[in-house]
């Protein structure tokens, strides 16, 4: 077995929390920012910062106190310095004093319409399942994943990818967040069945959910693959698949009640508890990684990742893993014809013939892509991996998917087979 796909470490790796982080970028993803959040104002932890229309979009919060330094269409910069925190509370504290001697009502003292106050805790079991969904939302947690119909719930707790190492850890540290998670997610789901795939030898145990022990090679961590595993069939209908960090974020939500601000990555083989919103570039200090000219920085896996033109980009809740590739390490690839070996067609999990797809891709014959079962790509990479001729192929798939309009699933699958 290649060693580059298995999934499991032989000792559990460290989860180190980061607290003293002076600049975010807490990122934005086609957001409307609030009209209260303007360059150089103050704003307190939890506050909102900018929303979205689309209700499986949530919404953006400061991660952390301080003063907002720029606002731009896929960031918002915010100075966390402990003088620029202290200068935030003074101005929270100056604005309280103000409200209340105008006399003005709880509308005004709300973190969701002036920046200037700190959010406040909200009970989430107490809501209905249907003003859960609106909570979390606004919590910034999408209910998308969980609340997809199913008969069968699957916590995938195993490592997604290679290049990921936090899941041992986080399961063994962390169940009392796991199940608190699943308290809300039994209240938005109508699955019957509650599974947890681990890895063989795995001895995590957590209330309410049902072990499912699998061999942890990559790609078995993907949907379509670990689906048939457990289930015996290929079909996906009536299953919902959920990776274990988005479940961990909603788990955080579910014990403070606060909007998520801290998130889980792995960074060159260690494991980081962080702020959302901090920079690519802070996190490769933590582990001394010092790019050079021609370096590729990958925000991902080392099979599904891809690479950033900056690392001035902060981290998303969905960001799991940087990897820090010197150049030269690996094959560049070019769009080089193929050579008909055939070893794509060996290693596809869903028994395709990639070789035939990256070309329909690649001269646009997107209606031979269908034909060729484009849609029951799970974009794992493996053909890629093998290619001798370095081709491509993922990026192919991708682009041929974009123009056939099939909406990639990296998260949750729940369309039948």
């Amino acid at each position: 077995m290649n060693k580059l796909f298995n999934l499991t470490f032989p000792e559990r790796l460290q989860i180190t929390e980061l607290d003293d982080i002076q600049t975010l970028l807490v990122p934005l993803r086609g957001h409307d920012v609030c009209k209260y959040v303007k360059k150089r104002s103050s704003v307190m932890q939890g506050a909102l910062l900018a929303s979205h229309q689309d209700n499986d979009i949530p919404d953006v919060h400061a991660p952390k106190s301080g003063i907002i330094k720029e606002i731009t269409r896929t960031y918002i910069e915010i100075d966390c310095s402990k003088e620029a925190q202290a200068t935030a509370l003074e101005n929270a504290k100056k604005f309280m004093e103000e409200a209340l001697a105008k006399g003005e009502g709880q509308e005004t003292l709300n973190s969701n319409t002036n920046a200037n106050i700190e959010a406040k805790p909200v009970n989430l079991l107490e809501l209905t399942p249907k003003d859960l969904i609106v909570a979390l939302k606004n919590l910034g947690i999408s209910a998308r994943p969980f609340t997809r119909p199913c008969t069968t719930f699957i916590l995938n707790g195993l490592n997604p990818e290679p290049g990921m190492c936090y899941a041992e850890e986080l399961l063994a540290t962390h169940a009392a967040t796991i199940k608190a998670a699943l308290l809300l997610i039994q209240r938005l789901s109508n699955a019957d069945k509650y599974i947890l795939a681990l890895p063989e030898g795995n001895k995590t145990n957590i209330e309410g959910f049902t072990n499912q022990f699998v061999k942890a090679v990559y790609p078995i961590s993907l949907a379509r693959p670990l689906i048939t595993k457990i289930t015996g069939t290929e079909s996906s209908k009536d299953v919902t698949m959920v990776h274990l960090n988005s479940v961990f974020n909603l788990g955080l939500v579910a014990q403070s009640g606060l909007p998520l601000n801290k998130t889980i990555i792995s960074v060159q083989g260690k494991n980081f508890f962080t702020y959302i919103g901090t920079p690519v570039s802070t996190l490769l200090e933590q582990v001394n990684a010092v790019p050079q000219d021609k370096d590729t920085i990958i925000l991902g896996g080392f099979m599904r990742g891809y690479p950033l033109s900056s690392t001035q980009r902060g981290i998303d809740q969905n960001d799991c893993a940087i990897i820090h590739e010197k150049y030269g390490t690996v094959p560049h690839l070019t769009d080089n014809p193929c050579i008909n070996c055939g070893l794509c067609v060996n290693i596809c999990p869903m028994r395709l013939r990639p070789n035939m797809l990256s070309r329909y891709a690649e001269f646009e014959q997107y209606n031979n892509c269908h034909k060729e079962y484009i849609e029951l790509c799970i974009e794992c990479g493996l053909c890629g991996y093998v290619c001798p001729a370095c081709r491509p192929m993922q990026q192919y798939f991708k682009i041929a998917k974009h123009q056939l309009g099939i909406v990639s699933r990296q998260h949750t699958i729940q369309q039948p087979v």
